[in-house]
């Protein structure tokens, strides 16, 4: 093998391992993104179940002890509460769906930059 061959395999080796590890910070981006969502997910989740709790427990006040139409208010209050927790859940389960995807696209390139290093490094040792 010639030094110029030597010298332009050794250029594509750290291009590729350059782009490796560009794909690898991404990655690890994405994954950090998607346990941010994964938690907000669950905080929602969990305020979504309180509300659900609330209601019930407003929904259960003797009639005497409270008037109707505060009742009614407060009902229609957590009601929308409840409402807006399902649309945001429903909005961050969209996003973590879409970082999955994007982590799993990135996973993929990752691993062809990772075999053609592979190969090149094989076809470098290679007699």
């Amino acid at each position: 093998m010639q030094v110029q061959d030597m010298t332009a395999l050794q250029g594509e080796l750290a291009q590729a391992q350059q782009e490796k590890a560009k794909q690898e910070e991404k990655i690890a981006a994405y994954e950090e993104e998607r346990q941010k969502l994964h938690w907000e997910l669950s905080n929602l989740q969990r305020s979504q179940e309180q509300s659900k709790q609330e209601v019930s427990v407003y929904q259960a006040f003797p009639q005497g002890t409270v008037s109707r139409r505060e009742l009614s208010s407060r009902a229609q209050h957590w009601q929308q509460l409840h409402e807006d927790s399902e649309q945001a859940l429903a909005m961050r389960e969209k996003e973590l769906v879409v970082c999955k995807v994007e982590l799993s696209f990135l996973k993929e390139e990752l691993s062809k930059a990772t075999e053609q290093v592979q190969d090149r490094n094989r076809q470098h040792h290679s007699p």
